[in-house]
């Protein structure tokens, strides 16, 4: 349906001949670059041509130990998001599993590692060419499939983290639970983490049980991949939910013992008006599908990716699982995607998730039925800030802190000054600010924001609630260009790095990678988190969002064949900003000016870096109708400048192509 709009929306405004060209080339740009990467690989393969541009990731590896492939229930359960975090920050990541998926569906998708490896006989002959001293090995259960690796990680010295994330001993029995890789792993492991509270007492008792003093055991529950599931995000309606008077959700496993089948048909059977989405593999539980009323729809497995969308249009969510002894040992790792999508949610009582905003509690369909009938209204604010503690991101944060204190010591410290841009962004700015005020512990950099002439009340409630925390300036115009360099002038630190206001920051370690990046590698000129690459006709053209992995394979850290950065998220030496003058002043109001900015510095003798993995997420085209025919004629009248400037003054900065 997008594309289709897309492309209606391109032929009314350019014509049928120029939409088949543009359709042509985008074809044929899919083919070039379709990339699909078999679900399990030993290690992964980079095109030699391209290795003399990457910069290898050169840091410690994190060692997911797993039970269950990345892909196993669309890649949503909890090894999988600590992977694509720990991925997502910068380092390489090599994910172990030990048992075959169940699920009746396999997805292919890309998958955020250097390796993807069955556990097996062999499997020491796989990993010991990666693994160094100091490395860290998570692992999620005692399994005996997992005693060669662990017997590994304490040869190599490795840092040993043991996640106690269910009560295997009754729960799955023998196969996962074995004793003597559970009291290897107490006396081995730097950090014990209980992701339920009744875990985090389990871990107590077992290392009363074996008499083993001086371990550290931390509360760590499920969280919440927030740069995917965001409230804020519009998305269209999945064509397959079904949407009815009220509309419900879940999605997750099914084949549990602790599914409450009974309390979920129960309130079907009492409001056929009423609609019951579920999302799962309904291969394993047969007789509960087949005895369910009409108004229970089973919609299959979907990827992790596809689930936001679901949450968009439902009236509430569900975690309708059985309470007792099952249920205490639970912390359901959706419940935290369905709070950051602000879906109100019902839920059984569960000892973790009482006090979570937006989720009601109660045990029977009569129970469900009386909150459903109060139709209470989500509290957007407590769900923002329940979010921001309760990421992937700060679920890291606290292992690497707990395991690796010393990178809390930064060169950046008392060196860098940040300038945002500030128009007619009230619903975001001040979300922007928040979280760069949250993680400065470790930087403590200068926080400058320019407003461009904002009439939303944006810049009075900027000017009254944030000038003790901020340099705060107006500028004349609305302008990208004059408004960076504005706030250049007010900046009084080494490092200049420039942020959108749509932007957020998600980790106190969101500055590690560049700052890696600036420590070790030469002649640094900019580095980016955004990037993209000329067209034959000296156009900035495709950006790295449309190849597989953000064109950044996941062992490298960072890659300097591309044209130019874009400017959110861009980290430069204020010396080398003087030197080219900024930003040039034609570019204003927008478009065009941090590709200049690119090829200037360039054109002074410096590379370019892209570097993906700095810890923000973006919600883009907040401030600017992009799309519009205005935008577009914008864009345009830009980039007739910029090409004719740098044809005239050096046209080697044009030399990276698609």
């Amino acid at each position: 349906m997008k594309i289709i709009k897309k492309i209606l929306k391109h032929l009314k405004e350019y014509g049928l001949f120029d939409t088949v060209k543009w359709l042509y080339n985008c074809l044929l740009f899919k083919i070039r670059h379709r990339k699909v990467k078999s679900i399990d690989f030993d290690s992964l393969n980079v095109d030699s041509q391209y290795q003399k541009y990457l910069i290898p990731k050169t840091g410690i590896n994190i060692f997911m130990v797993a039970n269950v492939p990345y892909y196993d229930i669309g890649g949503g359960q909890r090894c999988s998001q600590l992977a694509k975090t720990f991925n997502k920050m910068g380092f390489n990541v090599i994910y172990l599993y030990a048992y075959k998926s169940s699920e009746s569906m396999v997805f292919n998708m890309t998958m955020p590692m250097n390796a993807h490896i069955f556990i097996d006989d062999y499997i020491i002959s796989k990993i010991e060419n990666y693994a160094k001293e100091g490395d860290l090995f998570i692992f999620e259960s005692p399994s005996e499939k997992f005693s060669k690796v662990l017997d590994f990680a304490i040869a190599k010295k490795g840092k040993i983290v043991y996640e106690n994330i269910d009560n295997w001993e009754t729960s799955l029995g023998s196969d996962v639970y074995d004793e003597k890789t559970l009291k290897k792993l107490l006396e081995n492991a730097d950090l014990l983490v209980g992701t339920a509270k009744p875990l985090v007492e389990q871990l107590e008792k077992y290392l009363k049980r074996y008499k083993i003093n001086g371990k550290k055991t931390i509360y760590l529950p499920n969280a919440v991949d927030d740069e995917l599931f965001c409230g804020l995000k519009k998305l269209e309606k999945p064509q397959d939910l079904v949407i009815d008077k009220k509309t419900f959700l879940y999605y997750g496993s099914l084949w549990g013992e602790w599914f409450d089948w009974d309390l979920l048909i129960d309130l079907a059977l009492k409001h056929p008006r009423y609609s019951f989405n579920i999302i799962g593999d309904y291969n394993n539980v047969y007789n509960q599908y087949k005895n369910c009323p009409y108004n229970i729809h089973f919609l299959g497995l979907k990827k992790q990716y596809e689930l936001p969308a679901y949450l968009k249009y439902v009236d509430y969510a569900m975690i309708p699982f059985k309470t007792g002894e099952i249920g205490d040992y639970v912390s359901p790792l959706k419940i935290f995607e369905y709070i950051s999508m602000y879906t109100k949610v019902l839920c059984t009582e569960l000892p973790d998730v009482i006090g979570y905003p937006n989720v009601y509690i109660g045990n029977t369909a009569e129970e469900w039925d009386k909150i459903i009938e109060n139709d209470y209204k989500i509290d957007i604010e407590g769900a923002d800030n329940f979010v921001e503690d309760n990421t992937w991101s700060n679920r890291v944060d606290k292992i690497l802190n707990e395991i690796y204190p010393e990178i809390n010591n930064s060169f950046l410290k008392n060196n860098l000054s940040i300038i945002v841009l500030n128009y007619n962004n009230k619903n975001i700015i001040f979300k922007s600010l928040n979280t760069l005020l949250k993680f400065n512990d470790i930087y403590n950099y200068e926080i400058i924001v320019v407003d461009n002439g904002s009439t939303d009340g944006s810049y009075e409630i900027l000017k009254e609630k944030y000038t003790d925390k901020i340099k705060l300036i107006k500028n004349k115009k609305n302008g990208c260009a004059s408004g960076r360099n504005l706030g250049a002038t007010l900046a009084t630190k080494k490092y200049l790095m420039f942020l959108d206001s749509d932007q957020w920051i998600t980790t106190k370690y969101w500055l590690m990678p560049y700052e890696t990046i600036l420590k070790n590698v030469d002649n640094v000129g900019l580095i980016g988190w955004a990037a993209g690459f000329f067209n034959r006709d000296n156009a900035a053209y495709h950006v790295v969002d449309s190849f597989p992995y953000r064109y950044m394979p996941s062992n490298s850290l960072c890659r300097y064949d591309i044209g130019y950065l874009g400017s959110g998220g861009m980290i430069v030496l204020k010396e080398d900003f003087d030197k080219v003058g900024g930003f040039d002043l034609a570019y204003d109001p927008t478009c065009y000016e941090d590709t200049d900015f690119s090829v200037a510095i360039r054109n002074a003798g410096k590379e370019l870096y892209y570097c993906p993995y700095l810890g923000i997420i973006h919600l883009p085209h907040q401030t600017t109708n992009s799309g519009s025919k205005e935008h577009t004629k914008l864009i345009n009248e830009k980039q007739k400048y910029f090409t004719e400037k740098w044809l005239k003054k050096n046209k080697e900065v044009f030399k990276y192509k698609k």
